[in-house]
């Protein structure tokens, strides 16, 4: 049986942040076609991400939305799609909200 090897430590930041269910979807499908060829970087067109149920017009906002929490890698121009193994970088969107409270 073949099976995709992701750290611990990336789950667990995941099972921890609060993702819609599309994100996680996205995010799913970023580490089985990444992790699971055993490679940094999943290369397929944004189409592909109907694969995970996701309809074209959504993906844009969703990766762009996951780029600027830090949570993924992705190069438009050569449609690499990755995750960010630096967790210290991933904002929560929690997070985001708190702080921009806070500087009012």
């Amino acid at each position: 049986m073949v099976s995709t090897n992701i750290e611990n430590r990336i789950l667990d930041k995941i099972i921890t942040s609060n993702f819609t269910k599309r994100e996680l979807k996205v995010l799913l499908l970023i580490m089985r076609f990444s992790f699971g060829l055993n490679r940094d970087f999943a290369v397929f067109d944004k189409k592909d991400f109907f694969l995970a149920g996701i309809l074209p017009y959504h993906v844009d906002d969703i990766l762009k939305g996951l780029v600027v929490r830090g949570v993924i890698k992705w190069n438009p121009d050569r449609q690499m799609f990755g995750i960010n193994k630096n967790l210290k970088e991933w904002v929560d969107r929690r997070q985001r909200i708190n702080q921009f409270q806070t500087s009012n």
